[in-house]
């Protein structure tokens, strides 16, 4: 009779700690996406744009970051995208956990045609929403380079809770 009682206890001890692995495995798992936004802020003319890009949480949980930056471009009238991708297991990316990639192009409606056609950098806002705090965010740009396009490290932050 106690053997059985034993048993069922350590049954339910089991199923007690497996609960609590499961529960802490859903945050080792690298984040997804919820959702992305991006806005330019400022819009100049320069020969030597300055670029840069921070990173801070926007969230008190840490699924929400911020990022405010610059981006030199060949047009100050381009959109500016944002792309995210999972970096981990990938050295082009650094193994972070996520990418967020700054990138610029034409834009799809004529919303700056009173924009001068030069050369300069737009001043961003994006932010990025996961389904839980990632470890490693790292942001780049795309910059023109003779005569082709590459990925630019700007900065990478590890998201503390």
């Amino acid at each position: 009779m106690r053997r059985r009682a034993l048993l069922s206890l350590l049954g339910t001890v089991s199923i007690g700690s497996l609960a609590g692995c499961l529960a802490d495995f859903s945050t080792m798992t690298t984040p997804e996406v919820v959702s992305s936004s991006i806005e330019a802020r400022n819009r100049s003319c320069s020969d030597t744009p300055n670029e840069l890009a921070t990173i801070a949480s926007n969230s008190d949980d840490g699924t929400r970051i911020e990022v405010k930056g610059s981006i030199a471009v060949p047009r100050i009238a381009d959109r500016l995208y944002i792309q995210t991708q999972n970096g981990v297991g990938e050295s082009d990316r650094e193994n972070a956990d996520m990418m967020v990639h700054i990138d610029f192009g034409p834009s799809d409606s004529h919303e700056n045609t009173d924009v001068p056609e030069c050369e300069g950098q737009i001043a961003y806002n994006a932010e990025v929403e996961f389904t839980h705090p990632p470890k490693d965010v790292i942001v780049r740009h795309t910059v023109e380079g003779e005569g082709s396009y590459t990925l630019k490290t700007m900065t990478t932050q590890t998201i503390t809770q």
